[in-house]
């Protein structure tokens, strides 16, 4: 080969590695940098069907100038962009995806997904499979009606309190209220008067009273696992067509007496609103009893387990479900 091809060859590929070089820094210097944070909602887990909600989120900490597109399926087929945004669900039961990308110019986009129910709660509609009950109370403090069952001498709400002058609603989802209730940590339902004038967190002669009612007039021990009762108490439910209660060949939820148990868990006072545990699978109801200065006993339905044991927990910490009771009228 001379040395004018050579000069050739040499000079093309001294151009060709010129022009990756290049390209290579130019990769780099339009590379995205990632933001700090993560995506973060204030949305509620259920909506009323046709209910208009305003919706935010936050979360991003760096960099600052980032801003939000929002994609909620079934409901808009456009992106809306803003931060807040205000949405109108459709007037039907159904289960909608909800989620906001931040965008910043160099940055990577961050995302979040939830699902929003859209629920109806007129008697035996988003909720079916509980008993309805004969009687029921309206509490003068935010009108909301309970119902009630007589059950050894004593009237139970066969509903979960949903005053919301305390504690937080079930999924921070207040609309759902008067199906799921609030829920309250004890030291909330204790000294907070959180039952209607009249009516009392159940105390130990009370839930044995229950106990009597459900197990053919033999009262059973407070401290007890109570065999059979979570059967009695607990209602096969669903929710929107769904089960509430998973299948369980060892729990078949009869709801022999219109209590009507939901497997809603419970929350923690220092969690977030929406953070609740063991849903579908446990649910939790205070007693006024104490075990000690720090801790206090609550009931609880187990989906796999046919009885209604007892268990404590710390009173100003875990937050679970209240039902109300008092003395029945005649009974006095």
């Amino acid at each position: 080969m001379n040395l004018t091809r050579k000069f050739a060859w040499l000079t093309l590929v001294l151009v060709l590695l010129s022009a990756f070089v290049a390209c290579k820094e130019e990769e780099e210097e339009t590379t995205p940098e990632s933001m700090n944070g993560s995506v973060r909602y204030d949305i509620p887990y259920y909506v009323l069907k046709g209910e208009t909600v305003t919706m935010s989120a936050s979360g991003i900490v760096y960099p600052k100038e980032a801003y939000f597109k929002w994609f909620v399926t079934g409901v808009y087929s456009d992106t809306l962009t803003g931060n807040p945004i205000t949405v109108r669900f459709p007037d039907s039961l159904g289960v909608f995806r909800v989620s906001a990308h931040s965008y910043a110019n160099g940055f990577y986009s961050l995302s979040n997904v939830q699902e929003v129910t859209t629920i109806d709660t007129t008697w035996n509609t988003s909720i079916t499979g509980l008993l309805r009950s004969a009687a029921s109370y309206t509490d003068e403090r935010d009108g909301r009606s309970y119902g009630y069952v007589t059950l050894g001498g004593l009237d139970w709400f066969s509903q979960n309190l949903a005053w919301q002058g305390s504690g937080v609603p079930f999924k921070a989802s207040r609309s759902a209220a008067p199906l799921f209730g609030s829920f309250y940590t004890w030291n909330e339902a204790m000294h907070e008067d959180v039952c209607p004038e009249g009516w009392r967190i159940p105390t130990r002669e009370d839930w044995e009273a229950l106990s009597a009612a459900m197990n053919g007039g033999t009262p059973l021990d407070f401290f007890g696992n109570w065999p059979g009762l979570g059967v009695k108490a607990s209602a096969d439910a669903r929710l929107n067509g769904t089960r509430m209660w998973s299948y369980s060949p060892d729990n078949v939820h009869s709801n022999d007496f219109g209590w009507n148990a939901l497997p809603l868990g419970y929350t923690f006072a220092n969690a977030l609103t929406s953070d609740f545990t063991d849903v579908f699978s446990y649910g939790c109801w205070w007693s006024a009893v104490e075990k000690n200065a720090d801790q206090a006993y609550y009931r609880y339905i187990y989906k796999d387990r046919p009885d209604f044991p007892l268990s404590y927990t710390s009173k100003n910490d875990m937050r679970a479900a209240v039902r109300c009771v008092r003395t029945h009228p005649q009974s006095l």
